[in-house]
């Protein structure tokens, strides 16, 4: 009896061992529901894989219900997630450094974008008298709003060119069909700095002509001297520590897309977002498409090297960041969410 019992017992505590990891996988995600703002238009190329994960419930298959909210600018996405209103933030890693500098801690989960994809374009009408980025001074710029990284990019090109950066006016005009009108306008901006397929519009419509383009690692190199880092998921280190099966499942979820992307073709990817994104003008959001893919082609690390790049970027604006301005910048990413999602994808 006694050896019988002990069979039972051992028995019943190997079923029991075997069904924990089932259990906690079931139950294990600490928030189900969570917000994310996204800064900017979600139909913008930079944020494709992040669409993609959205579109394709990637984030459904992680157990997540999401709700995705966009601002008209990063800095408006970023005061949400500063007063809690969104758990998660999408928007430029730069981010992250900038509001450190404030006593606001966030955590890059995972980047996706490894060319910022801004490109600073010139009102056609002023193309022969502005042919370099010296000649903006005292000029008028379109960005998405001050703090953004359109604003930064307009910034960094002027001081890398030698000229003051607050020497040119800025003035907001949005992301998507807001900045093509700010330019179609004509006597509003002198030039613009936004992303696709903003961009592709007022070029192709003949209103634009390009200055400097980040969309390609070519064009990255060229305007910021090596590696960048661009659109990232990112929450606050608080939200992390207290959420970590959370947070694994959101970058699985991005990861996912991204791995998708490697071997998607275009017709894929079209047919794979809600038509809203381009139906109003699909080959142009094909040829934005084509422009920007190699952007998300990769792995999704943070390197510290391009991590410091854009520390020394913004910079260039940011007086209070002078020689670092004792930022931690191994504080701003974690790249263990991305390398178990990997090891997950990996087949």
């Amino acid at each position: 009896m006694i050896s019988f019992r002990k069979t039972m017992f051992a028995a019943v505590s190997v079923a029991t061992a075997l069904s924990i990891p089932t259990l906690a996988q079931a139950g294990g995600l600490e928030k189900k529901s969570i917000s994310i703002a996204v800064a900017g238009s979600i139909g913008q190329m930079n944020k494709v894989p992040y669409a993609l994960a959205l579109s394709k419930k990637f984030f459904e298959q992680e157990g997540l219900t999401v709700k995705s909210t966009a601002f008209a600018s990063g800095s408006k996405a970023m005061q949400s997630l500063v007063a809690d209103d969104s758990d998660v933030a999408e928007g430029a890693y730069e981010h992250t450094i900038l509001l450190q500098k404030r006593g606001v801690h966030l955590k890059c989960l995972i980047t996706f974008g490894r060319y910022p994809g801004n490109v600073l374009v010139v009102n056609k009408a002023e193309a022969d008298k502005i042919k370099t980025p010296k000649d903006l001074r005292g000029k008028k710029i379109g960005v998405s709003a001050p703090g953004s990284s359109t604003y930064d990019f307009a910034a960094m090109v002027l001081q890398r060119a030698g000229v003051p950066w607050k020497s040119a006016h800025y003035v907001s005009v949005g992301t998507g069909m807001s900045a093509v009108a700010a330019m179609n306008n004509g006597s509003e901006l002198d030039a613009l700095v936004n992303l696709d397929p903003a961009i592709t519009n007022v070029v192709n419509s003949g209103k634009a002509v390009i200055m400097v383009d980040s969309r390609t690692e070519k064009g990255t190199h060229q305007a910021f001297g090596g590696d960048y880092l661009s659109d990232c998921l990112m929450a606050k280190t608080s939200f992390i520590e207290k959420n970590p099966e959370t947070s694994q499942a959101i970058v699985n979820a991005v990861v996912h897309a991204m791995k998708w992307l490697r071997t998607a073709s275009i017709d894929d990817i079209i047919k794979s977002l809600p038509s809203s994104y381009y139906s109003a003008n699909e080959a142009e959001y094909r040829e934005s498409l084509k422009n920007n893919i190699a952007a998300f082609k990769w792995n999704g690390v943070v390197t510290s090297a391009a991590a410091q790049r854009v520390l020394d970027t913004i910079m260039l604006a940011n007086p209070n960041l002078k020689n670092g301005g004792g930022i931690n910048l191994a504080a701003t990413f974690d790249n263990k969410f991305v390398n178990a999602a990997d090891k997950k994808f990996k087949n």
